[in-house]
């Protein structure tokens, strides 16, 4: 028995509506594992901020990153972070184009570190640091204004 044009129809609309559906949910379980991959806190950082001649802290919900001038460069502290934790604390340095310098990884110390031999070109330094399990936290302190 032939089909009649309604039924044409309708079985065109099943099959692009079955192909949407699919498709989209295919976009979504993608967008979800690519966007909850590596997810971020960005801190706010603190205007002005010049951490070469005075202390400046970037903030959000309960932790903090303070660099400021130290004895041998620039000292690094944290709040709020379990030390102990830390899988990841690297430093990025960020040239005035906004390519990376250099990457360098933080040694495993308490809660202080001090940062010399900062390339010549560095505008910004890029502070990442993340505990096992939980999102990264990402911090960064302009060196020149």
């Amino acid at each position: 028995m032939p089909m009649r044009r309604e039924g044409r129809y309708w079985l065109f609309f099943v099959i692009v509506a079955v192909g949407l559906v699919l498709s989209w949910g295919q976009i979504g379980r993608k967008t979800h594992r690519v966007l909850g991959a590596d997810p971020i806190q960005l801190l706010a950082t603190e205007q002005p901020c010049n951490p070469a001649t005075a202390p400046c802290a970037a903030l959000g919900g309960d932790r903090a990153l303070v660099l400021g001038p130290g004895s041998a460069g620039l000292r690094l502290r944290t709040a709020g972070f379990d030390a102990d934790s830390l899988a990841v604390r690297e430093l990025q340095f960020i040239s005035p184009s906004g390519d990376r310098l250099a990457t360098r990884e933080l040694p495993v110390l308490p809660d202080d570190w001090v940062l010399d031999a900062i390339p010549k070109d560095t505008v910004v330094i890029r502070i990442r640091l993340q505990a096992s399990g939980e999102a990264a936290t990402v911090a960064e302190f302009p060196l020149r204004q």
